[in-house]
């Protein structure tokens, strides 16, 4: 489990009362929704971005904008389980921009966030040879 985000946390997008009515004293079903929504956004990052080095951070060292993604999708995951009274239409909202942003993401729109060092690999998709060279002796 990713200590990047804590359900302590998600209380900036959904009231005590209603997340307590989701998870009903189960902190794991927070935890799980928190871990689905970091896998997600991994998904979309992963392929420019070093994703172990942005999830291992904590505090002010994480992006914001980043963290404010991820908690709409965790509490997208969490009023899948029960909607006693969160308002569905924006979270629908919010986490369609978190969507969006992530693909544009993907897609190769720029981000703060570090990224992935260049490995040099011995495999390429591209490389030349030539023929060994010829001696010709007259």
């Amino acid at each position: 489990m990713s200590q990047y985000i804590t359900p302590d946390e998600l209380k900036t997008h959904a009231y005590d009362e209603e997340i307590a009515s989701i998870i009903r004293e189960d902190e794991t079903i927070a935890l799980a929704a928190i871990d689905m929504a970091i896998e997600y956004a991994e998904t979309f990052l992963m392929k420019s971005y070093d994703t172990a080095l942005i999830f291992s951070k904590t505090g002010t060292e994480r992006s914001t904008l980043l963290v404010e993604f991820i908690k709409d999708v965790a509490i997208w995951k969490l009023i899948g389980l029960a909607t006693p009274s969160i308002d569905y239409e924006d979270k629908e909202k919010r986490f369609n921009i978190a969507n969006g942003w992530f693909k544009s993401v993907y897609k190769g729109m720029p981000a703060n966030l570090p990224k992935k060092e260049l490995e040099e690999s011995k495999s390429s998709s591209f490389s030349y040879k030539s023929n060994p060279k010829r001696e010709n002796r007259y």
